[in-house]
């Protein structure tokens, strides 16, 4: 059997829900097994099948993780830390594809090309895909070395990657913290590791694969036809709707993802959620102000000095 996870507090089952009906429409026979971390009483809804923390008590680093992160003022670390756990807690539980992604992800096409790849390899990643030209963008390749190459807002393991999940449950339990001077970066870091660490570790290629703030210059969007492609080849498969993103594409850095957004806002008001208003630094009006105008147009002249520079190059 196969299937899509997700983990979340209790206030986030609104985003669950747009998730899984996101998965429907785009994949036949889709499944979303979601973990809640800090409520024992949400009712099953929709055809939604929840998960609670104590049914993993026997799996592999959980009561460890729980002892040392469930109570602390940072209960992300929590959640980040239980992602291997409920992986592997699925692995042995009937279902042997897993596909964990993060509840602010939109499918907008069929992905069921994602579990076809765990037919062959046991570990799915997919890159950051960021800009890594110093030239012009020295942040985007700064930010992926103090990041990492992978976004933990995806990962897929088959039933050969148990031993890869526990791992990063090992490492997430050692460690959950950001300090660039260590090399970490709470949970994600780590994953720069594993297809050195352990065979099989696919990184997945499709460039329409978590669209996101961090890869609108490597992964170029345009209209083909009418149509949105990534690079000119690649369909959009699913997008990271973080607060960063949502702020690209309404200060109009990432415009061709407005339709997107739309649909993902209107989805998530018949959830009796407003997306705008809940978001951190996701004011609309903001987007149409004079300051962020001026920052466009530094973006845009960074492109042109890329481009020059590269130019330069061929000559």
């Amino acid at each position: 059997m196969k299937t899509f996870c997700t983990i979340i507090t209790a206030d986030y089952l609104p985003f669950a829900k747009v998730l899984y009906d996101s998965l429907k429409k785009n994949n036949v026979d889709s499944q979303l097994q979601i973990l809640v971390v800090d409520d024992n009483n949400i009712k099953d809804s929709r055809g939604l099948t929840l998960h609670y923390i104590d049914a993993l008590t026997s799996t592999p680093f959980f009561n460890k993780v729980k002892d040392k992160y469930a109570h602390t003022d940072s209960p992300n670390h929590f959640r980040w830390a239980l992602k291997p756990i409920f992986i592997n807690y699925l692995l042995q539980n009937g279902f042997d594809k897993v596909l964990y992604v993060d509840p602010d992800q939109y499918f907008v096409n069929n992905s069921a090309f994602l579990f076809d790849e765990l037919n062959s390899n046991n570990i799915l990643l997919t890159p950051h895909w960021p800009d890594v030209n110093p030239i012009g963008n020295e942040d985007s390749l700064f930010a992926v070395l103090r990041g990492g190459l992978f976004n933990a807002g995806f990962i897929g393991a088959n039933s050969k990657g148990i031993n890869a999940m526990k791992w990063w449950a090992e490492m997430c339990h050692f460690k959950m913290e950001r300090r660039k001077e260590l090399g970490l970066f709470d949970d994600q870091k780590y994953l720069d590791l594993l297809p050195v660490q352990f065979s099989g570790v696919q990184i997945i290629k499709h460039q329409g694969c978590n669209l996101a703030s961090w890869n609108i210059d490597a992964c170029r969007r345009e209209l083909i036809n009418g149509e949105l492609r990534i690079n000119k080849v690649f369909k959009p498969i699913f997008i990271h709707f973080s607060d960063d993103t949502i702020a690209n594409i309404l200060n109009q850095n990432d415009k061709l993802l407005r339709p997107y957004l739309e649909e993902y806002i209107i989805a998530l008001q018949r959830e009796n959620i407003d997306l705008l208003n809940r978001s951190k630094n996701n004011d609309e009006k903001k987007y149409n102000s004079f300051f962020y105008s001026v920052k466009h147009n530094l973006r845009l002249r960074t492109r042109v000095k890329r481009f020059l520079y590269k130019l330069a190059e061929k000559l």
